[in-house]
């Protein structure tokens, strides 16, 4: 079983109906495509909702008898302090063994807004096709308690700098600053390779961030589709995302 954490650049491509002029939908529709390869350690998300309760056996189903993960993949989903890992099964009655190889009869759960790492046995494209979890018009909140780590996503399928979006409503990006509530001092870890790059939030900052030292940076850390992150506040934080 591999123990290092080594990710591998990722392709994400995301596809999305979004509303026409005066017209909206409350079931927005999208895919996004993932390439991972075997020797690869992924920090990701699913950013819709798939299935019946987004169960990894769900996610990735056997198609004609076939999985569509590879047999003895690993999946690892933090639980606080550490990570309760799990391996693909296609033998298995929910797909997926414990971390003894033992198979269990529930799948985990990748609920929408969760990162979690995954660790492909080999060569994979994982195509994730579902509903965004919010309804247009509407936010999804979460409140974080201060000093806890949690390894989250956006809960819609969002590209771009962690600040974007409406600090009052929640809608059209991450809203993570200190316009959006988010306390200074708090810390944002993005996986980069070999490590964590460090941000930390700062109202006095030109991009509303510093550098894992404190400096300010004029330009704010971003995310990808499909891209999970480590995120500490400094104290209680209600976090909104929305279309």
């Amino acid at each position: 079983m591999k123990k290092s954490l080594l990710i591998a650049a990722a392709t994400l491509a995301v596809g999305v109906i979004s509303s026409q002029a005066g017209v909206y939908s409350q079931n927005v529709v999208g895919y996004a495509n993932l390439t991972m390869s075997g020797s690869g350690t992924y920090l990701m998300t699913v950013p819709f909702q798939v299935g019946v309760s987004n169960g990894a056996n769900e996610i990735w189903p056997l198609v004609g008898g076939n999985p569509t993960l590879p047999d003895f993949s690993q999946l690892l989903i933090w639980n606080g302090a550490g990570y309760t890992a799990y391996v693909s099964d296609s033998t298995s009655p929910s797909l997926w063994d414990d971390s003894n190889q033992n198979p269990i009869s529930g799948a985990p759960t990748l609920p929408v807004g969760k990162g979690f790492f995954l660790i492909p046995s080999a060569n994979v494209t994982s195509t994730f096709a579902g509903a965004v979890a919010v309804n247009v018009g509407t936010s999804n909140a979460v409140t974080l308690a201060g000093s806890g780590t949690f390894l989250v996503a956006p809960a819609v399928p969002y590209g771009g700098a962690v600040t974007n979006g409406n600090p009052t409503t929640g809608a059209g990006g991450v809203n993570l600053s200190s316009a959006s509530g988010l306390p200074d001092f708090s810390e944002m870890l993005i996986w980069n390779g070999a490590g964590y790059t460090a941000y930390v939030s700062d109202s006095t900052s030109p991009s509303l961030w510093d550098d894992s030292n404190q400096n300010p940076i004029n330009t704010p850390p971003s995310v990808s589709v499909g891209q999970g992150f480590f995120l500490i506040p400094s104290a209680t934080f209600t976090w909104k995302v929305g279309l």
